[in-house]
């Protein structure tokens, strides 16, 4: 009895001793929540704090890799020789979610791609859905909308898209940016955004709230500025008490660009770093995006400081780390790899012939006509067609972009489809240079002599960028005289727009036969327009904001009031192209209008009904639009908002049905008394048509009153719709064989000379698209044309004029910072000697001159 006592208490110290040993966190069969509370409880205070900046160090004793927190897929992977789909501004403007689905499907497959040969992580700084209120903001090529629920239905199908469907591992980490409302770059970090508590529930907070609640996005990043006094990155009310209490949710929180070390520095609201640190942890906040190849995140130099002062508790910073480590777990970053289907996906993928048409795709349908006097489309055998402009021999593709190996610009797609005579001539610069003169009788001449002129013109980072609004909506520089020089000599021309966003031009309105919007439309830009141009895609494209007459038409521009005039729905003037609005080379007819039920109760909805009709002789794509009225409401409300919309693809001389429902939640708007949104009793108006200033014809409704029951994380919004199809797309449906995931082949040898210097590139700190360069020469023939990539992306070609033995470059950012990485100088026509490359990083670091040639052709 004895022995059998011993025995007992001999295998229950065995199991204890097996517990306490047992590698739970490695089990891939334990929950998530084991997982993380296992790998928790073996950590020391230093290893949980390293977890609160972008470079987490490896815990060699444990066996846990090294990990990078950092990633941008804003509208395809910042890396080498990933696909370059259209901004995020032209995304919008398809008004198409299924097509913004597959296009995050594509991205994040060549995220996964890159993880799965080691070259980066998956955890992503996208999307942007900070509402585009004003043009002039810098950033608003990066958000797909000024409309709200428009943002919304884009956004839910990236999240989708890039998260994927399985039901175990998370695809990409989603982190949608920047809660909240900061649309102001200039002193950003030390500014705050003054808004009223309907405004945000109205118009701010639904593409979050859709992204995190319906969708599940694994994160969100605070902005660099406040919110009405209080920095946004300790704002306990917005993080704790929106994001978590209200909404549920339980992903990860990052504070933008050293927005931590910016509430002693920039916002003053601390006042010291450790203060700072348990500020940002305490409302909610659980990292700090920073990335430097020596330093820490600040937060996290602070974070220890900050516990042993007393300000902040082990267990605080816990609650933290236990979100962190969960994504960890959620990506399989600790998993057998067979475990996880996404491992399976292949290098091949990126820039693939299936990603490279999707891109195409995309492109076209972004296209808005916005002018049409029977200028469009054009005929092939045009016999001299001029293509001029400062974006005419240029891929333009937006802020926050990659570097594919193929780019097509405008002037190579109108070549490429045409039997005309092309000619170029650039015109002027994007912004004045001394030169534009010469370069605008150039191009006058050219005009002069040619059958039909397009013009290629628009702004880029010089104008519009982070860290840069735009100063008016004007076009920049010398382009506008640039314009009317050339109209004053030939009246045939085709205006093509490549803007950051709306775009003042009523003189080109009224005196230009042929308009078109085809934004910084990725690396497929150019064979999409020549198609659109020359009739082989009908355009169905709808801008996706109110574009304005003039500058003198905007409130101020920290006004953050929507009530104020801003957007179509609250804005009274005449506006220069209406939101939604886009012209095709067919015509449509929207009649049929009806609604399944004139009285709507409580939690109910209404089916509105409308027949398409394609009365012209080319088939074509129609948005229906659907808006709604308040026809007498207690308090100041939109004069339409938008709640519903399809693009539908319709034959010519056919006719389409199509079935929008609109939730009860359409008709809400935020009682700011009761906290909560509400229906108000009353008649509404349901709008349809194919702008909001063009209704076909309307309905009118009674919705019974009531409130809008609250959901969090796990419920879902009346707009969610499981059914979709899409939510149980596997990774490879967009592959129909294997040819499809084949890339590029960059293998061949063309002949030409060339060079490699090594370059290693130290992050500057802030984001910037391009750096500047100077290549020295000993020897340069007159005119001859070299060409600048890096690891095998072409970057751009530069004509060396007048035998001159230096030439200015711009070199795109480098994916990653503190590796080396080649650039190769090729020599197209002529010759020349290279001597060397001077870097000028941006900033106030000192340039640096690099002479020694790593490699070159035999």
């Amino acid at each position: 009895m004895i022995l059998k006592k011993m025995i007992t208490g001999s295998l229950i110290l065995v199991a204890c001793l097996v517990k306490m040993n047992a590698q739970v966190w490695k089990d891939p069969s334990a929950s998530v929540d084991e997982r993380v509370e296992d790998l928790l409880s073996k950590m020391t205070l230093d290893e949980k704090i390293s977890y609160c900046g972008s470079r987490i160090p490896a815990i060699d004793r444990l066996g846990v890799p090294y990990f990078e927190w950092y990633g941008e897929a804003l509208h395809g992977i910042i890396a080498w020789n990933c696909t370059q789909f259209p901004q995020n501004i032209a995304m919008g403007a398809t008004w198409n979610p299924e097509l913004m689905f597959e296009v995050a499907t594509a991205i994040s497959n060549e995220a996964r791609a890159l993880k799965n040969t080691g070259q980066k992580e998956v955890m992503m700084f996208s999307p942007t859905v900070n509402m585009a209120r004003d043009p002039r903001w810098g950033r608003n090529g990066e958000c797909y909308s000024e409309d709200p629920h428009l943002m919304s239905e884009m956004a839910r199908m990236y999240i989708r898209g890039m998260q994927g469907n399985d039901p175990t591992y998370t695809k990409t980490v989603t982190t949608v940016k920047h809660y909240v409302a900061n649309n102001v770059e200039t002193k950003r970090e030390r500014i705050h955004s003054n808004i009223n508590k309907k405004d945000l529930y109205e118009y701010y907070f639904p593409a979050y709230k859709t992204c995190l609640v319906d969708e599940e996005s694994t994160g969100i990043m605070t902005s660099l500025s406040g919110l009405n006094g209080i920095p946004c990155s300790a704002h306990n009310w917005a993080v704790n008490g929106v994001l978590r209490d209200e909404w549920g949710f339980k992903g990860y929180v990052i504070a933008d660009w050293a927005a931590v070390q910016g509430l002693e520095k920039r916002m003053k609201y601390a006042k010291t770093q450790p203060e700072a640190a348990a500020m940002a942890i305490k409302a909610g906040v659980d990292q700090e995006c920073f990335r430097h190849k020596e330093r820490q995140a600040p937060m996290v130099n602070a974070l220890k400081p900050a516990i042993a002062q007393g300000l902040l508790t082990e267990e605080e910073l816990n609650v933290s780390v236990r979100r962190l480590l969960r994504l960890r777990f959620m990506t399989g970053d600790l998993d057998d790899p067979a475990l996880n289907p996404y491992s399976e996906i292949p290098a091949s993928v990126l820039e693939c012939k299936a990603h490279r048409e999707l891109a195409l795709k995309a492109a076209e349908q972004s296209i808005v006509l916005l002018k049409n006097e029977g200028a469009l489309p054009l005929k092939k055998n045009e016999e001299k067609l001029a293509v001029i402009g400062p974006f005419a021999d240029r891929c333009w593709m937006g802020i926050y972009s990659g570097h594919p190996k193929n780019k097509v610009t405008p002037l190579d797609g109108i070549k490429k489809l045409t039997n005309a005579e092309v000619s170029y001539a650039e015109g002027c610069h994007v912004t004045a240079e001394d030169e534009d003169g010469a370069k605008t009788k150039e191009a006058v001449a050219l005009a002069k002599k040619s059958d039909r002129v397009i013009l290629v013109m628009g702004n880029d980072e010089t104008t519009s960028t982070e860290n840069t609004d735009r100063k008016s909506l004007k076009l920049p520089g010398n382009q506008h005289q640039l314009i009317k020089a050339v109209q004053a000599v030939n009246k045939n021309i085709i205006l093509v727009l490549v803007p950051s966003g709306p775009t003042a031009i009523s003189w080109e309105q009224e005196n230009i036969p042929g308009i078109v919007c085809a934004w910084p439309n990725g690396q497929e830009q150019g064979t999409a327009l020549a198609n659109m141009l020359f009739g082989d895609v009908n355009p169905g494209g709808k801008l996706n904001s109110t574009w304005f007459k003039s500058d003198d038409d905007l409130p101020d521009f920290h006004d953050y009031n929507i009530q104020t005039g801003r957007t179509y729905m609250y804005y009274k003037g005449d506006v220069l192209y209406p939101f939604g609005y886009g012209l095709s080379y067919t015509n449509f007819k929207i009649d049929g209008i009806k609604v399944n039920s004139k009285k709507i109760n409580a939690q109910g909805n209404v089916v509105v009904s409308a027949n398409i009709t394609n009365t012209g002789s080319m088939d074509g794509n129609e948005v229906v639009q659907v808006y709604l009225r308040d026809i007498k409401s207690s308090e100041r409300s939109p004069m339409k908002a938008l709640k519903g919309f399809k693009r539908m693809h319709v034959e010519a001389g056919k006719t389409k049905n199509v079935d929008i429902t609109l939730p009860y939640e359409a008709f809400a708007h935020y009682d700011t008394i009761q906290n909560q949104f509400v229906v108000e009793a009353g008649k509404f108006e349901i709008l349809v048509g194919n702008s909001s200033q063009n209704i076909s014809a309307s309905q009118t409704v009674n919705v019974k009153g009531g409130t809008v029951p609250a959901i969090k994380v796990g419920q879902k919004s009346g707009y969610f719709n499981a059914d979709d199809e899409l939510r149980s797309k596997k990774w490879d449906y967009l592959y129909k064989n294997k040819g499809d995931m084949s890339s590029l082949d960059t293998g061949k040898d063309d002949g030409n000379a060339w060079v490699e210097y090594e370059i290693t590139f130290i992050d500057p700190g802030f984001y910037v698209n391009t750096w500047d360069a100077e290549l020295s020469f000993s020897f340069a023939s007159k005119e001859a044309i070299i060409e600048t990539s890096m690891a095998g992306a072409s970057i751009d070609s530069y004509t060396i004029l007048n035998k001159q033995l230096h030439q200015s470059i711009k070199i795109p950012i480098p994916p990653e910072y503190g590796k080396p990485v080649r650039l190769r100088i090729k020599t197209l026509h002529g010759e020349v000697k290279h001597e060397s490359i001077k870097i000028i990083p941006p900033g106030d670091k000192k340039p640096f001159v690099i002479n020694k040639v790593v490699a070159k052709s035999k």
